[in-house]
């Protein structure tokens, strides 16, 4: 049995290039999600005083 190492390069290459791409979107979305919800603290103690009722 003979290893076409070419192709057995490339498909290493595209697994990584995968990889990299669902953990870029992971570190995307974990960042996305603290700045969501450090507006959204900072919104809401802006609006919730109560003497504007």
């Amino acid at each position: 049995m003979k290893i076409n190492w070419e192709a057995f390069s490339s498909g290493i290459n595209v697994a990584l290039l995968g990889l990299a791409g669902v953990f870029t979107v992971l570190i995307l979305f974990y960042i996305i999600t603290k700045l969501l919800l450090y507006f959204c603290n900072k919104f809401d103690k802006e609006n919730s005083n109560p003497d504007n009722v």
